[in-house]
């Protein structure tokens, strides 16, 4: 079976009715337990062993994170999606909505918001990092809103659209409502 062909639902140990929720659970388990200098696996496998399974754990959590993705993979498998609202893409909560069903993302956002959402999510910075492939110091440049070391406009967009993605945001909007606070560059 090629590495792409494998069941996302498999590589993370999950029954295909997993929520958001359980699947980032699963998939912090997984990079946990396959780092390179874990103890239970540092004697059974060569590094590229284990860098092909992360791989994988990457590859699975990206599936089930991604809504089209999961629906389109849960279709091709004949799984029925799962009961809970939680594996659609969540909106940026505010506290003016806190009653409505789907909430507004904000004009304006800030880095500090992102850093609230990404640590009530449980996601460290260097989680993010490993997983996006942006540097963790580019991360940390958003989360503080240091604008004057930012990359480029059109590179910070797919950044902001990538850490959304993995923290369950609307990548669109999240990159919007970041780059509105953007000072114009000269």
């Amino acid at each position: 079976m090629e590495e792409g062909d494998e069941d996302p639902y498999e590589v993370l140990g999950l029954d295909p009715g997993a929520t958001r929720d359980q699947v980032d659970r699963a998939y912090r388990f997984s990079l946990e337990m396959y780092r390179e200098d874990a103890l239970a696996t540092y004697s059974l496998l060569d590094p590229a062993e284990l860098e092909g399974l992360r791989r994988r754990i990457h590859q699975a959590h990206r599936t089930l994170t991604d809504t089209e993705c999961r629906r389109d993979h849960d279709e091709a498998h004949g799984n029925a999606p799962p009961e809970d609202s939680d594996v659609r893409v969540i909106p940026f909560p505010t506290s003016s909505d806190a009653g409505a069903q789907e909430p507004e993302m904000p004009d304006v956002l800030s880095g500090a918001n992102l850093r609230r959402i990404r640590e009530a999510r449980g996601l460290s910075l260097r989680h993010m990092a490993d997983v996006s492939k942006i540097g963790t110091r580019f991360l940390e440049y958003i989360e503080s809103d240091r604008f004057g070391h930012l990359p480029p406009p059109v590179y910070l967009r797919g950044f902001l659209k990538e850490y959304a993605r993995i923290v369950g945001l609307d990548p669109g909007a999240v990159a919007e409502a970041y780059m509105k606070r953007m000072p114009p560059r000269s």
